[in-house]
């Protein structure tokens, strides 16, 4: 009996084992050099995305620059789909040596879980370039040299400096703008981002950052100039109206170059240039100064789409795309779960796409649809292609034959919508292909896989027995929580709130940030519906005004602003926010059915 139950507890553990949060450390690549910034992230996998406190090393052996900043994703392993947390800190490597990255934290269900540290190498300049991990600089000398008695900020201003540009500055809702920040030097310098743009009003989709190391040379006025592209986006417009894109400021520290022939050291302390540590300890001949500066605001102009000839079906695609439908297998069992392929691919704004509208036959029952881009994300507006996949299944024979699917888009080129559609697919469900082949395969291998059937079976039996037996001991009182809140309204939901929010649902583990303006679009959509808010009016000022005016209580006031808060956060700043995805879909169900229950 002892030994049974050794043996049950032990096979809970390995159950309770697979279901276990997990924490890494990651560092960036090879060595970093000595006096730069670097990354370090710690990645937590959780199936479930569970709750979990995160506990924050000691960087003693670095200068820290900034973070925690936090990103909430979808990730992948043997078992399937997983929740990820990447928490990720900006340092700097101060000295030369080997060091080790400390790990991290964080405490789940009432477990603390650690990652492992990391080593990290710190080499100078000199070594870098003696290894072919930098390039030697190559800004003109004359650029660096401050002669005594020049001003070093105006020596700046002329020498560094920020372009932002674009490739229009009017366009239509849903057609993309590209957007390269760059940075012009002709000096010695370092220069840190200190506030990125918000894109707001626009979906973003990066092309170029900083980690790409994009370098180039030009002459401006005659002079040579390094420069570095910093960030280039595509932003797809989500409403018509002036969008600015917000400047992208950096701060910059320069080192000058006092002395030609002497090595004597020049102390000078000019107004408007902050002293730094590094200015009290500088090498003979050569001076560090700071500034910082920003991008110019760029106003863009969104038409908005023409009203005539508009098809009802449409729903915010803009680009040139094609559309085809497949069947994994034109053959299935009753009950044997088959596989819809809707595929869209072309040029356009694929991360704003919803999934097309399946008239299914009667006796098939669907599912909602999985979602997987393939997209190159260099070429602007994206190219590639979307696929939705459809689960779907029947429990009586039969051919059946799945209408064609239609797709409504705007071609911004020809300035016209168009509607494409899929060619109808015939599916056929067959009684007879879910029988075993135990003739072919003999009696005895027949037996043998009842057999295992059966273990199988009483093992899952076992299993449940011993975990009920488990929680009971421990907890009598409490029933367990589930992880994350589940979609589903405690009240019969009226007509139309679903519906809003189905693309939204099924955007949720999507890898971009659609997930955001669909849950954007059904807030906007519902508050057309139920306030006749149009155009210009549609604006959270608006909204708030509204919702105090037809008595909603401040609760669901409040919370249908901070969703549509959150969205944009995630829109327009291309980072998750830190409330789950789950989480604003039920609490926009729960707001929008009140608000909708309110006669």
């Amino acid at each position: 009996m002892k030994k049974s139950i050794s043996v049950i507890v032990g096979m809970l553990a390995m159950f309770l084992a697979n279901g276990q949060a997990t924490l890494k450390t990651i560092v960036t690549q090879g060595p970093v050099v000595a006096g730069e910034s670097f990354q370090v992230q710690y990645v937590l996998e959780d199936k479930d995305g569970r709750e979990a406190d995160f506990f924050q090393p000691d960087f003693k052996n670095f200068r820290f620059v900034s973070g925690p900043h936090m990103y909430n994703g979808i990730g992948y392993n043997a078992d399937g789909p997983v929740k990820l947390k990447n928490i990720a800190f900006t340092l700097v490597a101060l000295k030369e040596g080997k060091y080790v990255i400390p790990g991290a934290s964080v405490k789940s269900q009432g477990l603390l879980i650690r990652s492992e540290a990391a080593p990290l190498e710190v080499i100078s300049r000199a070594t870098a370039i003696d290894r072919g991990i930098i390039a030697e600089r190559t800004t003109p000398p004359e650029g660096s040299y401050l002669a005594p008695g020049e001003d070093p900020v105006e020596k700046m201003k002329k020498n560094i400096f920020m372009k932002v540009l674009v490739d229009k500055k009017s366009c239509y809702v849903g057609q993309p703008v590209t957007a390269t920040f760059k940075l012009y030097s002709r000096l010695n310098s370092r220069s840190d981002i200190i506030k990125n743009p918000g894109f707001y009003g626009f979906a973003m989709q990066d092309m170029i950052g900083l980690n790409d190391h994009v370098v180039d040379e030009e002459v401006v006025n005659g002079k040579k100039f390094q420069v570095h592209t910093i960030r280039k986006v595509q932003l797809y417009p989500l409403q018509a109206g002036t969008l600015t894109i917000d400047p992208m400021e950096v701060q910059n520290k320069v080192e000058f170059s006092t002395s030609v022939v002497s090595g004597k050291t020049e102390q000078e302390i000019i107004e408007g240039v902050m002293p730094s540590e590094d200015e009290l300890f500088s090498k003979p001949g050569f001076k560090y100064c700071e500034n910082s500066m920003r991008s110019a605001a760029v106003d863009i102009k969104v038409n908005a789409l023409p009203d005539t000839n508009k098809p009802a079906a449409f729903d915010g695609a803009t680009g040139k795309f094609r559309i085809s439908a497949a069947l994994e297998k034109p053959e299935l069992a009753v009950n044997e779960e088959g596989d819809l392929l809707i595929t869209v691919s072309g040029k356009g704004n694929f991360i704003q796409l919803t999934p097309p509208v399946i008239n299914w036959p009667g006796n098939i029952e669907s599912f909602s649809p999985e979602v997987k881009d393939t997209l190159n994300k260099q070429i602007s507006p994206l190219e590639g292609s979307r696929v939705f996949r459809y689960r779907f299944v029947s429990t009586k024979n039969g051919s059946y034959t799945i209408p064609a699917v239609s797709f409504c888009f705007f071609d911004p080129d020809s300035n016209r919508y168009r509607t494409i559609t899929t060619q109808p697919v015939t599916v056929s469900i067959n009684d007879a292909m879910a029988r075993p082949l135990l003739k072919e395969t003999g009696d005895k291998q027949g037996k043998s896989f009842s057999w295992t059937l059966w273990m199988g079976i009483a093992l899952v039996v076992v299993l449940t027995a011993a975990v009920i037996w488990f929680m009971r001991r421990r907890k009598p009182a409490m029933q367990p929580k589930p992880s994350t809140p589940e979609i589903i309204s405690p009240k019969p939901e009226l007509p139309g709130v679903s519906e809003l929010l189905q693309p939204a649902i099924i955007l949720l583990p999507a890898d971009d940030h659609s997930f955001y303006a669909a849950l954007r679009k059904a807030i906007w959509d519902f508050s057309s519906q139920r306030f006749g808010l149009s155009g210009s009016g549609m604006s959270k000022r608006n909204l708030a005004k509204t919702l105090e005016e037809q008595g909603v209580a401040e609760t669901d006031q409040q919370k249908l602003l901070n969703i549509l808060d959150a969205c944009e956060t995630g829109l327009f700043t291309g980072t998750d926010p830190s409330t789950d995805r789950e989480q604003l879909v039920n609490e926009a169900r729960e707001a929008m059915l009140h608000i909708s229950a309110k006669k």
